[in-house]
C-alpha cells in the first residue's frame, strides 16, 4: 500500500497511520513539520518514505516517540522536484 500526504499538511497526527500493516510506501511533502507519537506505529512493511524536501529539512521535522518504522525506512530526498531548469 502507499500513500501520499497532501501538500500542505504541516502535522501527521498521534497514531495517524498506527497498525497499517501493508503500509510500504508514503510520500510527505515538505510542509510537514510535525509527526506526533506512534503515527507509523506497527507500520513493519513501510520501507520507502518519498519526501519533497531536503535532507537539511527532512531532520528539522519533529519526529515523536514510537516511529521506528519510518525512522528506519529508506528516505529519498527532493522528491518529485525537477532538477531541469
Amino acid at each position: 500500500t502507499s500513500i501520499t500526504i497532501s501538500d500542505g499538511v504541516t502535522s501527521i497526527g498521534n497514531d495517524a497511520f498506527i497498525s497499517c500493516y501493508s503500509l510500504a510506501e508514503i510520500t510527505i511533502p515538505d510542509s510537514v513539520e510535525t509527526i506526533g507519537e506512534k503515527a507509523f506505529y506497527l507500520c513493519e512493511v513501510l520501507t520507502t518514505v518519498n519526501y519533497t524536501g531536503t535532507e537539511e529539512q527532512w531532520a528539522a521535522i519533529s519526529i515523536d516517540w514510537g516511529n521506528t518504522p519510518l525512522t528506519n525506512a529508506t528516505i529519498v530526498y527532493n522528491y518529485g522536484v525537477s532538477t531541469e531548469e
